[in-house]
């Protein structure tokens, strides 16, 4: 880094200072900048308890990290379960609180509003029309989720 500093070169691409200087050391002491194999964090759990994981969200899929960690025996976060799915190709979903409409669904209710077109106020008055909305304050909303495959 003749003629530069590392915190030049640090905020040039967008990196730490410490990677940089890392980097700038590891290039003058073995003349390469390739990261070497098995570099990282070591993994806590092995590629069988990987697949037992991913095997149980699949038997159950309203089955929750916590209860996923507790079978599998092994001290990790319940991140680490949510990356070993996402590697499945699983993802965490609300399931379906109703099924989706079908085509004589849309033409019935088209015909509801059909019929009801010409009401005025006095008839409109009579009706009575529900909308439930959820609010949630704090982080946990208390509703099951699933684990599926992308659609």
């Amino acid at each position: 880094m003749p003629g530069s500093s590392k915190r030049r070169v640090a905020g040039q691409v967008d990196r730490l200072e410490c990677a940089v200087r890392n980097c700038w050391e590891q290039w003058t002491r073995e003349g390469t900048h390739v990261r070497k194999i098995g570099s990282g964090v070591t993994r806590k759990t092995t590629r069988r308890e990987d697949r037992r994981i991913v095997r149980q969200a699949l038997v159950d899929a309203t089955v929750a990290r916590s209860t996923i960690r507790a079978d599998v025996g092994v001290a990790i976060v319940p991140q680490t379960i949510s990356r070993h799915l996402a590697e499945a190709y699983l993802k965490s979903k609300h399931p379906f609180r109703a099924l989706p409409l079908t085509p004589e669904h849309r033409q019935l209710r088209l015909q509801w509003c059909q019929d009801r077109s010409m009401w005025n106020v006095t008839d409109w008055q009579k009706f009575v029309f529900s909308d439930e909305s959820r609010f949630v304050l704090g982080t946990d909303d208390n509703r099951v989720r699933v684990w599926r495959h992308p659609v």
